[in-house]
C-alpha cells in the first residue's frame, strides 16, 4: 500500500496534479510561508513606520492560511478531475486530505470558541462607568465599562455585545483624569482602526494551518499600539499617555490575559515610551524596504493563487514536447 501511495505522489508530481488539486492546498502554503519568513527581517527593520509595519506584518502572517482557503475551495471544485483518482491509493490520497482540511477548520473554529469564551469571562460582571468616568468617555466617543477587578489595572476595548472600552476597578481608582483620557483615546483610536475585527481575522487564518508565524502577529499587535499611541497625542499630552502606560505596566501581570489587548505589552513598553517622550519624530528612510516588503508579499499571495493555472499550463507544455 505505501508503494501505491508513493506512486501515485510521484505521478501527481509528474502530471502537475500536485498544484491542480486539493494537494495544492498542502504544498503552496507552505511555499508560501517559506517566503514570508525569509521576508520577516526585513518587516522587523521598517520601524520606522509603524503603520506600514503593522499592516505588512499582518498581511505577511495571513498569507499561508489565506492561500489555504483559497486553494481548498479550487481543489474541492477541480478535485474530482484529478489524474491521481483514476487509482485507489490515489483515492485514499485524496480522502487523507479532505479529512486534513476538515480537521484544520474545526482545530481553527475551537480556538476561536475559546477566546470568545475567554474574553466573555473577562468581562462577566461589567457594569456601565458612571460619575466622572462616564462624563470623560462620553466626551470622548467610546462606551466605557468598568470591570469590578480589584487586583488587575486593565484597560482594553473589544466587541461583545458591540464595541467598548473596559477598564478594571483598579485601573480607574490610580489613572486621574488626563491618565484616563490619554487611555480612552488610545483605545479609541483601536476602534477606529478596527483592530478588533483584525485580531479576529489574523487569529483565525494563523490556526487553519500549522506554520509558526507568532512572531510576526507579535509584530503587529506591537505595531498597532505604537500607531494608536500616535493617534491619541493628538488630543492629549504625551505626558499623560506616557503616565497611564506606566500605571498600568507597574501592576499587571507578566501575563496578561487574552482579552486585555496589549495595552502595557511588557516586550513594547521601553520602546513606546522613547517613542512618547522624544521631542523629535523619526523621519523615514526605509521607503525602498517598504516597497520591497509589499511588492514581494503581492508576489507571493499571486503567484500562490495562481499557481494551478500555471501548473497546469507548465505541465502541459512539458508533456506535449516530451511525447512530440
Amino acid at each position: 500500500m505505501i508503494s501505491q501511495v508513493l506512486l501515485v505522489i510521484v505521478q501527481c508530481v509528474l502530471s502537475g496534479a500536485i498544484f491542480t488539486s486539493l494537494c495544492a492546498a498542502i504544498v503552496i502554503p507552505s511555499l508560501a510561508w517559506l517566503g514570508v519568513r525569509l521576508l520577516g527581517p526585513t518587516i522587523v527593520a521598517t520601524h520606522d513606520d509603524r503603520r506600514r509595519q503593522a499592516a505588512d506584518a499582518a498581511i505577511a502572517a495571513a498569507i499561508p492560511g489565506t492561500l489555504f482557503l483559497v486553494l481548498v475551495s479550487f481543489g474541492l471544485a477541480v478535485g474530482s478531475k484529478s489524474s491521481c483518482l483514476e487509482m485507489p491509493a490515489g483515492r485514499a490520497l485524496y480522502g487523507l486530505l479532505i479529512v486534513l482540511v476538515i480537521l484544520a477548520f474545526v482545530r481553527a473554529a475551537i480556538r476561536a470558541l475559546v477566546r470568545k469564551r475567554q474574553l466573555a469571562a473577562l468581562v462577566r460582571g461589567a457594569l456601565p462607568a458612571r460619575g466622572a468616568a462616564e462624563a470623560v468617555a462620553r466626551a470622548i466617543g467610546v462606551t466605557l465599562y468598568e470591570l469590578p477587578d480589584h487586583s488587575s489595572c486593565l484597560i482594553f476595548a473589544a466587541k461583545t455585545s458591540h464595541v467598548a472600552v473596559y477598564i478594571s476597578t483598579l485601573a480607574l481608582q490610580r489613572f486621574n483624569e488626563d491618565e484616563l483620557r490619554a487611555a480612552l483615546y488610545h483605545e479609541r483610536a483601536h476602534i477606529e482602526r478596527r483592530d478588533h475585527v483584525t485580531a479576529s481575522w489574523l487569529c483565525f487564518l494563523t490556526d487553519l494551518v500549522p506554520y509558526p508565524v507568532g512572531d510576526l502577529v507579535d509584530l503587529h499587535r506591537f505595531s498597532r499600539e505604537f500607531c494608536a499611541d500616535e493617534n491619541a497625542v493628538f488630543h492629549v499630552e504625551r505626558t499623560a499617555l506616557a503616565s497611564a502606560l506606566l500605571c498600568v505596566a507597574r501592576a499587571q501581570a507578566p501575563h496578561a490575559t487574552i482579552g486585555a489587548m496589549a495595552f502595557a505589552e511588557r516586550n513594547a513598553i521601553h520602546g513606546r515610551l522613547d517613542a512618547l517622550l522624544r521631542s523629535e519624530q523619526p523621519v523615514s528612510r526605509n521607503g525602498w524596504r517598504h516597497r520591497y516588503v509589499r511588492a514581494t508579499l503581492a508576489l507571493l499571495f499571486a503567484l500562490g493563487v495562481a499557481a494551478p493555472t500555471l501548473g497546469e499550463f507548465f505541465f502541459a507544455c512539458t508533456m506535449s514536447r516530451l511525447l512530440g
